[in-house]
């Protein structure tokens, strides 16, 4: 609650660190309090990531339990959402393709070398946004910290993020999930575009987002046609 006090107080100077300042303050707390797992010796080095061969059974599982659920979230938040609505195509060159084309080259140099799945999330952009960045500077200063990590440090750089407490991470999901909802405007849809945002929220939040895809597609396009009506 405390670190979430002050991420509130800070946010109100627009281009404040809020982020760094709470994950500094957290781990800080969390070593003092011992509320989170001990501050690791650095294993300073080179240490080059190698190549990770999966078997059957597990491509078949992270396609089960990854990859299919995490279609649809990423065609709608990361690629459509954050095109259309982060990006204005009479500001901004980014578009649905182009995010596509990163998005897929991403995870493909990434998961030969055990790389988890990754996108441009709307989440994500809303997020460094609400916490302050108001440049591509954040993100790309952001990848130069976990580049550095991973390769300099190894399994202890795992070990130091692993030290940042869980609430302060809860506590940024939670405010950059408020930046987020309130992107959704609730109050500018009426009618069926309501009914069919409600509706994909309940399923949403009831199955998963890929049912609620799988449903919520096929009764936007009958809504769209006129073939219902709501």
């Amino acid at each position: 609650m405390a670190i979430s006090a002050l991420m509130l107080g800070l946010m109100r100077y627009q281009r404040s660190p809020v982020a760094l300042v709470a994950v500094l303050v957290g781990i800080a707390v969390g070593q003092i309090l011992k509320i989170a797992p001990p501050f690791p010796i650095p294993d300073f080095g080179l240490h080059l990531p190698h190549l990770v061969m999966p078997t059957w059974a597990q491509i078949i599982h992270g396609t089960e339990y990854a990859v299919l659920p995490q279609i649809p979230l990423t065609l709608t938040n990361a690629i459509i959402v954050t095109a259309a609505h982060l990006f204005p195509r009479e500001q901004h060159p980014v578009n649905e393709r182009n995010l596509t084309i990163t998005t897929g080259l991403g995870n493909l140099l990434s998961a030969p070398f055990g790389g988890y799945l990754m996108c441009h999330g709307a989440g994500g952009i809303a997020g460094h946004f609400r916490f302050g960045a108001r440049t591509a500077t954040a993100p790309v200063l952001i990848g130069l910290i976990f580049v550095t990590l991973g390769i300099g440090f190894g399994e202890s750089g795992y070990a130091i993020l692993r030290t940042i407490p869980d609430s302060v991470l809860g506590g940024l999901l939670m405010f950059s999930g408020i930046e987020l909802a309130l992107s959704a405007k609730l109050h500018e849809h009426q009618g069926s575009d309501l009914f069919l945002v409600l509706l994909m929220a309940a399923i949403g939040v009831a199955l998963n987002p890929a049912a609620a895809f799988a449903v919520g597609l096929p009764i936007a396009y009958a809504l769209r046609r006129e073939w219902l009506r709501v």
